[in-house]
């Protein structure tokens, strides 16, 4: 098993530290030929893709095994896959560098159908066959899971094995058949693996797999640990604890949750426990308490109480990405303003009482805005609502309700609140009550939803914004197809559809194109389909009973709601049975905790830390250093200064930025203490990463040496040069009276004059030393403007920020 040497690109694309292997925490052990080798791959950005929970737990489920290894892999941005491609080099782990047709098993989370042709896109990068029938017993088995798995038929030609359910256990039953398997051929092992409960392998066209439930969920302790962090600055830079899985409200619309019933509940001692051990392990910024309805959770309030109490003092911000309006009230929004949380997050769906009916939102128009109202009175600044379009049985009476529900909460709010809107359409999904209903017609939806922003736009602090309406018809398409719909996928992938979640990659002239090739007519799957027929996706059985959807269905239909069995009657929905059932949190009393006096920040003591950066962290960007930073001085336990108002930070600045590329040898960051502490002990209570190499520290005892511009120069060397000739130009420069030169900054040229940004230039036949002034021009603009030599140009060169300088004679 070779590594995939690639480095050599990662100067050329956009964000490379997304592909840079230096993660803190990370396992990067070696696959081998005794291990079972597995790779998880998230089919979207790198940033995207690390902050998924469900991939965070399997990680660390697999690599607690000791004959195991696992990785992981992301979709590459098409700038870098196109050189991957380009250079004939295949995709590979992020850890390892391996390629991914070298791991045993490589398995995708299906998260958004939008990612179905970064399956492909991921698949073709790695060198593997698309197709399922083309593969032969050296390509690893590719295997998918999440929710969208629950309908497999879509991917069933590219897709060996779908793991239906939640992968807690199953994972490591699947692990067992592969290591033990090795010399059985490839359908052999699918054989075995099709016996594993919740595990659907579409060659041998079974008849119903049944969902797995991870029962354990409540009792057992967080999964997802070590802690990775990452260079770069994920899409949820925070640590989660997933206090509740399922949701018991009914809501006819969602696929999650029917997907993830019943509703279990973590022990709230164990979440206490651990999530304040995180933020003393890894001092973060904030920590998030999820799941689909986090306010349903039995003992919200005592746990609030709890971590109020304890992170007090450790600037941490909690945070509840999914709380009901209808479970707020003044305790609870007090004790989120206490812990900063500023933002009040509803989702009535629907702008009318009739439609919230209809859809089993059981939320009323007054609870909302009690809701609203109560958060502004305890100090909420914002407040974002979600609204569908296109729901069944929806008129324009409904579509205007949500701009009356809106003047409504602009009275309440006294213009006090920023008021964010997003406007989504209604996109029938699998497995819920509106399985069966049609989803409108793009024209409608797009004539609703400009309707609304224009209803709008005289208020200054609304702001609205509606999903895509192409992007919601193909996700309708790829939601409800059955096997068909994969011809579809492979033909839009061939004529270049890629990262279609993403804006500003999404064509829609490229899947109507895709449409025509494969003979599929779209507007079919926005249909209302018939409740006689079996539908594609019932391969599967997620444990509802077909019959209490029907019945919601039907409700619906009469406007008839069905209260949440966690208050009401068993809803006979079909998920519990003996070993499936719901589990409830009660009893839990928070600990007296006695409240500590803010510290008052009467003296700062200022320490300046030096290290190098060196090798790939030449790609992490100046701003992703400070955030690392910020997190490694919080984990010190020092008496940390720290910055005034609502969220505060480490007092930090780190030096001069590098542009990205470019190594040094000696950087520093500063920081400052309450305390006068010995350089020795304050050394010895930051710990390192290994990534980067200590150097010194010193403490600053003039304001003079904390300024910004206390170092002035740089000395910078360039080696690996490409051939020029070097001495011409450098000889040039050197005798040259004025070197004028211009640069684009900001979208403006600027005009500058080389020569009083350059002191000296010296070329001795290998490298190119340069001591430059720290500001005015960077290394790369010194390049353009005296030796004709573009960005681009200059990847193969290593570049080396080599000391800082306060005069030319006298260094750091």
């Amino acid at each position: 098993m070779k590594k995939v040497k690639f480095d050599h690109l990662l100067a050329a694309v956009e964000k490379p530290a997304r592909y840079i292997n230096a993660e803190i925490n990370a396992v990067r052990a070696e696959p081998t030929a005794e291990t079972t080798n597995f790779c998880l791959a998230f089919p979207d950005t790198y940033e995207v893709g690390f902050s998924h929970l469900g991939i965070k737990i399997l990680y660390s489920i697999l690599n607690k095994e000791a004959d195991c290894i696992c990785d992981r892999s992301y979709a590459p941005w098409p700038d870098f896959g196109e050189l991957l491609k380009q250079e004939k080099l295949p995709l590979f782990g992020w850890e390892s560098n391996l390629a991914l047709r070298d791991f045993d098993v490589l398995g995708f989370t299906l998260q958004s159908e939008l990612t179905y042709t970064n399956v492909l896109y991921m698949l073709d990068l790695a060198q593997i066959p698309l197709l399922r029938k083309e593969r032969n017993e050296q390509d690893p088995l590719i295997i998918a899971g999440g929710p969208c798995a629950s309908n497999p038929q879509p991917l069933s030609d590219f897709i060996d094995l779908f793991l239906i359910g939640e992968g807690e256990v199953a994972i490591l039953e699947i692990k067992e058949v592969v290591k033990n398997n090795t010399q059985a051929t490839r359908k052999q092992k699918l054989r075995k693996l099709a016996q594993i409960p919740g595990c659907y392998v579409p060659e041998f066209s079974q008849q119903s797999v049944n969902a797995r439930k991870y029962m354990e969920f409540s009792s057992s302790p967080s999964l997802h640990k070590p802690q990775l962090l990452p260079w770069m600055q994920p899409v949820h830079d925070r640590f989660v604890a997933e206090i509740m899985r399922g949701c018991s409200r009914g809501c006819r619309f969602c696929h999650a949750g029917m997907f993830y019933r019943p509703v279990r509940e973590r022990d709230p001692k164990q979440i206490v426990d651990e999530l304040l051990d995180e933020v003393n392990r890894y001092g973060w910024e904030e920590a998030a308490l999820t799941s689909l309805s986090s306010s349903d959770y039995t003992s919200i309030k005592p746990l609030l109480q709890e971590l109020f109490g304890r992170l007090e003092n450790r600037k941490t911000r909690l945070s509840l990405p999914s709380l009901r309006v209808d479970s707020l009230d003044d305790d609870i929004t007090k004790l989120m303003n206490e812990l900063r949380q500023t933002g009040l997050t509803i989702a009535p769906e629907a702008g009318s009482q009739r439609l919230r009916n209809i859809i089993n939102k059981n939320i009323s128009e007054a609870e909302i805005i009690d809701g609203v109202n109560t958060a502004r009175k305890n100090g909420w600044r914002l407040v974002k609502l979600y609204f569908m379009i296109g729901l069944p049985g929806e008129t324009w009476k409904d579509v205007e309700a949500i701009i009356d529900l809106v003047k409504k909460l602009i009275q309440v709010s006294q213009k006090s609140l920023k008021i964010n809107i997003t406007i989504s359409p209604f996109v029938p999904k699998p497995f819920t009550p509106f399985q069966w209903a049609k989803m409108e017609a793009k024209e409608k939806l797009l004539e609703k939803a400009l309707f609304l922003k224009s209803s709008v736009k005289r208020y200054k602090f609304v702001k609205l914004n509606y999903h895509e309406v192409d992007s919601s018809v193909l996700e309708c398409v790829l939601g409800r197809g059955g096997q068909e719909v994969g011809k579809l996928i492979t033909a839009a992938y061939k004529l270049g559809a890629k990262f279609d979640g993403w804006h500003e990659c999404f064509d829609n002239h490229k899947w109507l194109q895709a449409a025509r090739n494969s003979g599929l007519v779209l507007s079919k799957y926005q249909q209302q389909l018939n409740t006689a027929a079996k539908l594609p996706w019932e391969v599967v059985d997620l444990g509802i009973r077909r019959e209490f959807l029907l019945s919601e269905w039907q409700k619906a239909q009469q406007e008839k709601t069905t209260a949440d069995c966690r208050n009401a009657a068993c809803s006979n929905c079909g998920i519990c049975s003996a070993q499936v059932k719901p589990v409830y949190q009660t009893g839990f009393t928070p600990a007296e905790i006695k409240q500590s006096q803010p510290q008052l920040q009467n003296d700062n003591y200022y320490y300046r830390i030096f290290y190098s950066k060196l090798g790939k962290l030449r790609f992490v960007a100046h701003l992703d250093m400070l955030r690392m930073f910020q997190k490694i001085l919080k984990t010190s336990g020092l008496p940390l200064s720290y910055s005034q108002g609502y969220n505060p930070h480490p007092r930090l600045s780190l030096g001069p930025p590098l542009p990205i590329g470019v190594e040094s040898e000696k950087e520093y960051f500063d920081f400052s203490l309450q305390q006068r502490l010995a350089l020795q002990e304050v050394r010895d209570q930051i710990i390192f990463p290994s990534q980067l190499k200590f150097i010194g520290i010193k403490q600053l005892q003039t304001k003079k040496e904390r300024s910004m511009d206390y170092y002035q120069l740089e000395r910078v060397q360039i080696s690996h040069l490409s051939k020029l000739n070097w001495q011409q130009k450098t000889d040039q420069f050197n005798q040259a009276d004025s070197w004028p030169f211009q640069r684009e900054r900001k979208g403006k040229i600027q005009h500058k004059e080389l020569k009083d940004l350059v002191n000296e230039l010296q070329y001795d036949g290998e490298k190119l030393t340069i001591l430059k002034k720290v500001s005015g021009a960077s290394i790369f603009n010194v390049l353009q403007g005296i030796f004709g030599i573009e960005r681009q140009a200059t990847h193969s060169f290593r570049i080396v920020r080599k000391e800082l300088l306060r005069q030319a004679d006298e260094s750091s």
